[in-house]
């Protein structure tokens, strides 16, 4: 286990009597890929003193949904890329770097969401370039129209509240420059609340205020779907992603519904759940030779896993996918000798403050943009499965399954499934004439009650693969065969068969391992399994031991 001396950070140099830095230009590049947008924030800002220093800069919460997936800090014109790492051992990493005077990068998210970034070892006169990557849906009031609101600054008093001193958002009223460029082709986009509404000609940077949030107003023109987008679905590293609105036409287990059928193995399925309904996201799993925007499409996708065309575990995705939680953190840690010793000053990096309407005189815009709101988010939601119509509902009321153990509308699998036990273990007390005793009645009932609880629910894909179990069956049907239950029991005064004993145990044997078996693929329905499992074994013990009081009485 790392580390790192409980005290060290009171012998860092104070931030008192430090101006803190300020933010050359700000950059912003939005790629359209609905009903979502793709978002790429570059800062950049220059270490104007003469001492090398830790330059920290405290962002605004993230947005709602809104899904980080790379961290790119060039400094003196080298790239240096984060990789996920557990928060803790991410903070205890970056904290022993800076000790040792290595040069180490940290990006996470504290209390409600807000973003802070650490970089360490900027030399006297480096240029330092932030670019953040991230993915989120778009605002959709109606059809046509959607919004996509960005903040790139912050009110002077929004998030001090709930931080520490030591992290607290700085402000500055000095400007910077700022310009925005839009992927908006075939679509209509206008930046609203930056003065009077301004067309965006695509891939044409705009300059805008970099102390007003950005709000788009994006206007479907032609062919210009805002609710579904698709590259190669039928090939490798192909992806896809679709509202309620849209059409999906990969077909995979998730998604039987899809018009183009394709073998492919390396696909990842998400969903998430919006305030204007369900974004539903097929994309790559690779790790090389990802198409364009796979990266960013893989880790929405992550973010809200339900399934995958290969076994993985929802962790390893997201690992895989470089997302940013409050579990795992983006980091960057440099080798042994990179920098001296010398511990790096610690300073902060301001944000321009943001103008309130009453400090720009401008008249808000009428139109339906995403509140500006730094409380508390909302607890995330559980990943939903894909969208089906449910024929009893008028469209406008269009029920959604849910991925929870929610017992089906129509129960009739476990209900079977217990009639059937019950009457089969009456049916061998009653064949060697002996009560069944009345405390094996609830031991069967909070078996089959356990497996009733973890039953998929049945718009799952893990219901398609329930007959799989039908296996289970096997070694206490084998066994009633085999045994002395369904013979005559006398043989004729001769001695019972030798092999009748040592099978009975082998299909008990038999009857333990094949639910361990049966596991691997049995994704989404492995607790129903080993439910089934206990049943089956259950079952083929009375057989068991019921056949070997018959063969052997001395017993």
């Amino acid at each position: 286990m790392l580390l790192v001396d409980p005290l060290a950070a009171f012998f860092r140099p104070a931030l008192e009597g430090c101006a803190p830095l300020t933010i050359d230009s700000t950059h912003v590049e939005v790629t359209l890929l609905p009903p979502l947008a793709k978002i790429a924030v570059v800062r950049r800002f220059t270490n104007t003193s003469d001492e090398r220093i830790e330059a920290v800069l405290t962002l605004p919460p993230i947005g709602k949904h809104e899904v980080v997936f790379r961290l790119i800090v060039n400094i003196g014109g080298v790239d240096y890329e984060a990789s996920p790492q557990p928060a803790k051992r991410g903070r205890r990493a970056h904290d022993a770097a800076v000790a040792d005077g290595r040069r180490a990068i940290l990006y996470e998210l504290l209390k409600h969401d807000i973003q802070m970034i650490s970089i360490a070892g900027i030399e006297p006169g480096d240029r330092v370039e932030v670019q953040i990557w991230s993915i989120k849906p778009l605002g959709r009031p109606d059809d046509d129209t959607a919004f996509l609101f960005i903040p790139l600054s912050a009110r002077h008093d929004a998030i001090m509240s709930v931080l520490s001193d030591a992290d607290a958002l700085v402000t500055t009223p000095t400007q910077h420059r700022a310009t925005l460029t839009v992927d908006s082709r075939p679509r209509q986009i206008t930046l609203c609340g930056q003065g009077a509404p301004y067309d965006i000609v695509s891939y044409t940077p705009v300059s805008i205020d970099c102390a007003e949030p950005i709000q788009l107003k994006i206007a479907s023109i032609g062919d210009g779907s805002l609710d579904h987008s698709a590259v190669e679905v039928e090939k490798a590293a192909g992806w896809e992603v679709t509202s309620e609105r849209g059409t999906e036409t990969f077909r995979h287990p998730a998604n039987p519904d899809g018009s183009v059928v394709s073998d492919r193995r390396d696909w990842i399925f998400g969903t998430m759940k919006t305030d204007q309904g369900a974004v539903r996201i097929t994309a790559p799993l690779l790790t090389e030779t990802i198409g364009p925007n796979g990266r960013a499409l893989r880790a929405v996708a992550a973010a809200g896993f339900v399934e995958s065309g290969t076994p993985v575990k929802p962790g390893d995705i997201r690992r895989l996918a470089h997302v940013l939680s409050r579990q795992s953190s983006l980091t960057f840690i440099g080798p042994d000798g990179e920098l001296s010793s010398e511990m790096p000053v610690l300073r902060k990096l301001a944000l321009s403050e943001m103008h309130s309407l009453e400090k720009t005189g401008l008249a808000p815009q009428p139109v339906a943009l995403e509140p500006f709101d730094y409380g508390p988010p909302p607890a995330e939601p559980e990943p939903l499965l894909p969208q089906r119509v449910d024929e009893q509902h008028p469209p406008g009321e269009r029920q959604l399954a849910s991925s929870g153990a929610r017992q089906p509308r129509q129960p009739m699998l476990p209900w079977a499934m217990a009639a059937g036990a019950l009457l089969s273990i009456i049916g061998i007390f009653i064949l060697i004439d002996y009560p069944m005793p009345y405390r094996l009645i609830p031991i069967l009932g909070l078996i089959l009650l356990g497996a009733t609880v973890v039953l998929p629910n049945e718009k799952t894909p893990a219901r398609r693969r329930l007959p799989i179990l039908t296996v289970l069956v096997l070694p206490w049907v084998a066994a009633l065969g085999a045994g002395p239950l369904l013979d005559d029991f006398t043989y004729g005064g001769a001695p019972p068969p030798g092999w009748m004993i040592p099978t009975q145990m082998v299909l008990l044997i038999a009857s333990a391992i094949l639910p361990f078996v049966l596991i691997p693929y049995m994704r989404g329905a492995r607790r129903f399994t080993l439910a089934i499992g206990l049943l089956n074994l259950t079952l083929t013990l009375f057989v068991t031991v019921s056949s070997i009081l018959i063969l052997s009485p001395e017993l």
